[in-house]
């Protein structure tokens, strides 16, 4: 058993190591812009290139995939440290430690709640099989699996709070504190929690029960025992339910490591500070990336939890069925064999030959994906696109005068470097939308606005395609005066099609006067761009 308890913990390090590897690999896939978490980017902003390349090498995202990993290896192995994270304040390993207890004391009671239902609602079932109850239970168990979890929380959080009283949100920790008294009001505030908790992952185990006890009570030792004369609450009990109940087991260790997803509900829900409150934070890119120290810090957590539990739940299910130990008996003999065996021995030292070979060629490849994406070349051209635009209702002479000389584009967005001329009178307002909604054409502020082509429109097709812009240097200035002159540059991590005709926007401009209409509405280059 020794043995065997080694093996899988061996197997569940090579699992959080796979894991946290590929939460580094996928980030770095998402093409979102980490450095907005750190400095402004948007409209109205005087966020430099320079700038996001800095906080990009300050977070440490400019480096290779392996080199992150080591480094995140390195921190974890030698300090314990997860990192900091990008959008909270502190470390992460302290925000987990935080938030821990509150998720794993909802986890915990919870699955031994749902445990509890399942185990005597699945032996009720099994005992009257196509019975009236064992049918209704059964409607009930598809009711169940189709309520979505927010439905199921917020009608038990009113129906608990608004009649019975029960607390409807918040978190008390065992220690008694000021508005807690221990253990009555840790009770009293998880209560229903725990109950919406256990009924999400009710009608599937109580349904696994009831299958798995049906077939065991259909084992010819079963009859063997009734015939010894043994009672049915023994038969049932002390047979049956204990060989149906092994492979339950480990199922229950899966969800109770991976219950963040459900936590995530119930924890927005009841307004309880845990994991899954950590994980939306994490996960919800509104600031414009995603919290990778954060992230990877869960997936370990979770890892670590997911591992530990289905070992536990091996050696439980291995101590109750008999038959699980054999099996392990039985797989130590085949090994034995097999290394005692010259042309497996052989064998296997060229399958871990291959499997080295394979892992360096997947890891030069990566390498050099990494370097051929850090070396891409920007594509650089130099239009020089100049107009004028007249200002209705104005003078002759009062015009707006826009120049494009030159459009950077890569793989990882554009920049237009312009200049914008006031060359009336009046003060003008630029206008510039929030692109935190959608941005459509003709209210697209600077942006790259794209035409359909030929065969877009014989599609169907005839909308312009907006990429706004989402940083300028300098700052666009809220209002242009009389003879004034903006220039820099303006762009976004958009990527641009090729072969299609692409003008370079300006959006709408108005009266310097409050209240005033926009002048026009909106203002494009006559010509166009097309990225080859």
């Amino acid at each position: 058993m020794l043995a065997f308890a080694t093996r899988r913990a061996l197997s569940g390090l090579l699992l959080i190591a796979s894991l946290t590897f590929l939460t580094f690999l996928v980030f770095n896939t998402i093409p979102t812009k980490p450095a907005c978490l750190v400095v402004a980017c948007g409209p109205h902003t005087s966020t430099s290139d320079a700038e996001i390349k800095a906080a990009d090498h300050r977070l440490g995202i400019d480096r290779p995939v392996i080199v992150q990993y080591g480094k995140f290896v390195w921190h974890l192995v030698r300090h314990g440290d997860l990192g900091t994270s990008w959008t909270q304040p502190g470390e992460v390993r302290t925000q987990i430690l935080t938030a821990l207890p509150v998720t794993a004391s909802l986890v915990a009671g919870g699955m031994i709640l749902m445990f509890m239902l399942a185990l005597g609602l699945g032996c009720f079932s099994a005992l009257r099989p196509r019975s009236l109850p064992d049918r209704g239970l059964l409607a009930l168990t598809v009711v169940g699996l189709a309520v979505h979890p927010f439905v199921l929380g917020i009608g038990l959080r009113k129906l608990f709070a608004n009649h019975l009283g029960a607390p409807s949100s918040g978190y008390c920790s065992l220690r008694a504190s000021y508005g807690c008294s221990g253990l009555a009001s840790w009770t009293s505030h998880l209560a229903v929690p725990w109950l919406v908790f256990a009924l999400l992952f009710l009608p599937l185990y109580m349904r696994l029960i009831r299958a798995r006890l049906l077939e065991a009570l259909h084992e010819p030792w079963i009859a063997t025992a009734r015939a010894k004369g043994a009672s049915e609450p023994r038969v049932v009990l002390g047979h049956a339910l204990r060989n149906a109940i092994g492979p339950v087991l480990p199922l229950i260790a899966i969800d109770a490591g991976t219950a963040i997803t459900a936590a995530i509900y119930i924890e927005t829900v009841f307004g309880l500070r845990g994991l899954g409150n950590l994980a939306v934070q994490a996960f919800s890119g509104q600031a414009g990336g995603y919290d990778l120290p954060l992230t990877v810090g869960l997936v370990t957590t979770v890892g670590v939890f997911v591992v530990a539990l289905n070992l536990a739940s091996d050696l439980a299910g291995a101590w109750l069925d008999p038959r699980l130990r054999m099996q392990h008996t039985l797989r130590q003999a085949i090994s034995k064999r097999l290394v005692a065996n010259p042309r497996a021995r052989i064998a296997l030292a060229a399958t871990v030959v291959v499997l080295a070979t394979t892992g360096a060629f997947l890891l030069g490849q990566l390498r050099g994906t990494n370097r051929d994406g850090a070396r891409q070349a920007i594509k650089t051209l130099t239009p020089n696109l100049i107009d004028s635009f007249p200002l209705p209702g104005g003078a002759s002479d009062d015009k707006i005068h826009t120049r494009v000389s030159k459009l950077e584009v890569s793989a990882t967005g554009w920049r237009v470097y312009a200049s914008i001329t006031n060359a009336s009178n009046e003060p003008l307002l630029i206008f510039q939308p929030n692109v935190s909604f959608g941005i459509v054409y003709p209210h697209e502020g600077m942006s790259l606005v794209v035409s359909p082509t030929a065969a877009d429109r014989a599609a169907g097709i005839r909308r312009y395609t907006v990429l706004a812009a989402r940083s300028f240097d300098p700052a666009i200035p809220r209002m242009l005066l009389p003879h004034q002159t903006w220039s820099g540059s303006f762009g976004s991590s958009d990527a641009v099609p090729k072969h299609k005709a692409i003008y370079v926007g300006y959006g709408a401009f108005f009266p310097g006067s409050p209240g005033g209409a926009p002048i026009s509405g909106s203002y494009l280059t006559a010509r166009t761009i097309v990225i080859r």
